[in-house]
């Protein structure tokens, strides 16, 4: 999981091959006090995965210029 703190939502969520998989939006309970101190065993961000943004986009939004702006056809 990602080492977040507040402010970090928007931010891409990468695999270990550098490719952009999701968008960060939130943290659990338990990353609150991340400013300071970090905990492996408990911090977790939560992220939508990229596939579902462009579903949204496309199914439920019918955005499909700004998909194309995108370079998602």
């Amino acid at each position: 999981t990602c080492d977040i703190i507040g402010g970090n939502s928007g931010s891409p969520m990468i695999n270990t091959k550098g490719e952009l998989v999701g968008l960060i939006f939130d943290g659990n309970i338990e990353s609150l006090p991340g400013n300071f101190i970090y905990d492996v065993k408990v911090n977790r961000s939560v992220a939508v995965h990229a596939g579902g943004i462009t579903a949204a986009l496309k199914y439920i939004y019918r955005a499909d210029r700004l998909l194309k702006e995108m370079g998602v056809e």
